[in-house]
């Protein structure tokens, strides 16, 4: 039994391996002491299997987390990244033997064209697996430090989507992906709203449809005669409403076939674009802002907004309440014009008088 100390680190670890399973990590423990029993409860539930953590693989551990998400809106979206995760760290591998290095080897690779705060989320997906994998009572070995994996991201304001930029972007857009965009904008939703929207989900006759939006809850959305419009022209080729053209033959895919629409498949077709417009630091999900903004503005209501874009609670929607503050500054400005009609009447009469006078 022996426990000891890396360098840099203030406490003690262990490391044994039992029936050609390793255990390790930290104690915790600053004492040696304390060490040494805290070593010999690990040995002990690694000998009692009434104690012992039963192990999981890393696809294992992404089944057992698809099983608590694939019926939420982001589902597609988390397909991908742990198709991506078993891809590059290896199905077979249990999430114990799975080191803080290997993560950090994964996540640098994964950062290569892709943003940080793409590879963000993607870390803060692969989090969610090793902590449902651990609440399902599974061995995950010492927990990885994630926080420490996470890029710094500079916070990024929310852009508008001014008119004269729509009026070049819309155009801009590919032929098979410019209704989604088109709906994004006009609708306010999610993407994943969007882009999980079946047929099936659609109630044109009442013009309404049913989504599941961010925390899995189910809501009727109202939907104007614009989007209806957007929603007919779609062709019906599979039950989701809005598809795209294959551009390139790849894998199960065949140039030329209508496939459901992914973040993917949007993302190319978006900041072509863009580029060709001329909009710069826009985002997808700055067409939802944008939607937010005009309602605020049009309507002068937080509630309205609040609504239509489906936030839990009115402090979300307070980022808008910036609009209001145009409204705010001309009622100050009119309430110091001397052309207001107090100021007006009072000129006239003043006017009257002297003229009085001036005939007297």
């Amino acid at each position: 039994m022996s426990v000891f100390k890396k360098k840099g680190s203030p406490y003690y670890h262990y490391d044994f391996q039992f029936r050609g399973q390793r255990y390790h990590g930290s104690t915790a423990c600053t004492g040696k002491r304390q060490a040494e029993e805290f070593e010999r409860r690990e040995r002990q539930k690694a000998a009692l299997p009434d104690l012992q953590r039963p192990p999981i693989t890393l696809d294992g551990a992404c089944g057992l987390y698809q099983d608590k998400v694939e019926a939420g809106p982001s589902w597609p979206t988390i397909r991908y990244m742990l198709a991506e995760l078993i891809k590059g760290l290896g199905a077979n591998r249990l999430l114990s033997d799975i080191s803080q290095r290997s993560l950090q080897l994964y996540f640098s690779s994964r950062s290569k064209g892709r943003s940080d705060a793409t590879v963000n989320r993607e870390i803060e997906n692969a989090r969610a697996v090793w902590r449902h994998a651990k609440d399902s009572r599974y061995d995950v070995g010492e927990m990885p430090k994630w926080k420490s994996l996470r890029r710094k991201v500079p916070k990024r304001i929310p852009r508008e989507l001014t008119f004269d930029e729509e009026a070049e972007l819309i155009p801009a857009l590919r032929d098979d992906v410019r209704d989604a965009i088109e709906f994004l904008l006009k609708s306010g939703w999610r993407r994943a709203e969007v882009l999980n929207l079946r047929w099936s989900d659609c109630n044109l006759a009442t013009r309404t449809a049913i989504t599941r939006i961010k925390g899995g809850e189910v809501v009727s959305r109202p939907l104007t005669d614009a989007l209806v419009a957007i929603i007919k022209r779609q062709p019906k080729v599979c039950p989701q409403v809005f598809t795209y053209v294959c551009q390139k033959s790849r894998d199960k895919r065949r140039k030329g076939e209508r496939y459901p629409l992914t973040p993917t498949a949007l993302r190319g077709p978006f900041k072509d674009a863009k580029d060709k417009a001329g909009v710069e630091s826009f985002r997808i999900h700055d067409l939802r802002h944008t939607r937010g903004t005009r309602i605020v503005r049009q309507t002068g209501s937080l509630a309205a907004a609040k609504e239509a874009l489906k936030h839990r609670s009115i402090n979300t929607t307070l980022r808008y309440a910036h609009v209001l503050d145009d409204d705010t500054r001309r009622a100050l400005d009119a309430s110091d014009s001397r052309n207001s009609p107090e100021a007006s009447n009072n000129d006239e009469q003043e006017t009257a008088d002297n003229r009085a006078s001036g005939a007297a």
